[in-house]
């Protein structure tokens, strides 16, 4: 009777050793699932802040090829490439190419800019548009007169409705702006920021809430030469 007792008082706190092994387990997965979840909306907010840098540094060898200026117009969670017509001279889609195609940001998401230190107004989207590539080719058929109404055509006053924020000129100058992608009820982590020194950078934000450079258009041999001189 002893032994058989024995047996069973080991089998009892084997059995609770393997439930709180169990619990615990548990615990490490739902805990590593949450930090999962966290550095995933950070990966989305840095895999964006690159796309949008890698496009402009596209559009700027573009800008300077063909001589011609390109702009970005940016909504709250997304942002389009325009051109200038020459023959209108307004800033329309650009259209053929896959690079340039509108652009969303994943769910939660969502844009913050400043132009000359301040932040402007975003709309929620995209204005509505009736000018695309299929328009530009029976465009040239219709009369040069015909107004067509979309946000390519001028206001009363004579200034186009939603211009570009931001300017990539054809000389290959990027106008200065900063432009931060924060997740709702988040601050931002990421942003890609334009220098007065055309240098067009991607950086992230530390835990002291400074930022720092990640990638740069600008060798930092060049700058060091600079600070030399």
């Amino acid at each position: 009777l002893p032994s058989r007792r024995s047996a069973s008082t080991i089998a009892g706190f084997t059995l609770m050793e393997v439930l709180v092994v169990i619990v615990i387990i548990g615990v490490i997965v739902s805990a590593a699932t949450l930090s999962f979840g966290i550095l995933g909306g950070d990966r989305e907010s840095e895999d964006e802040a690159r796309r949008f840098w890698a496009l402009l540094q596209q559009a700027r060898e573009e800008a300077e090829l063909q001589t011609a200026d390109i702009g970005v117009y940016v909504a709250a969670s997304s942002y389009e490439f325009l051109r200038i017509d020459p023959r209108k001279r307004l800033w329309v889609p650009i259209g053929g190419d896959a690079l340039y195609v509108p652009r969303e940001l994943p769910d939660g998401l969502r844009f913050r800019v400043w132009l000359e230190s301040r932040e402007i107004i975003l709309k929620p989207q995209l204005p509505a548009r009736s000018e695309d590539e299929e328009d530009e080719k029976e465009g040239e058929e219709k009369d040069e007169e015909e107004v067509v109404v979309d946000r390519t055509v001028p206001n009363p006053n004579g200034r186009q409705e939603n211009p570009p924020q931001i300017m990539v000129l054809s000389s290959g100058e990027i106008m200065p702006f900063e432009l931060q992608i924060e997740r709702d009820g988040a601050e931002a982590q990421w942003r890609v920021v334009a220098q007065p020194d055309n240098d067009l950078r991607v950086e992230r934000r530390n835990k002291d809430r400074t930022w720092t450079m990640v990638a740069q258009t600008k060798a930092p041999e060049e700058e060091d030469e600079e600070d030399k001189t």
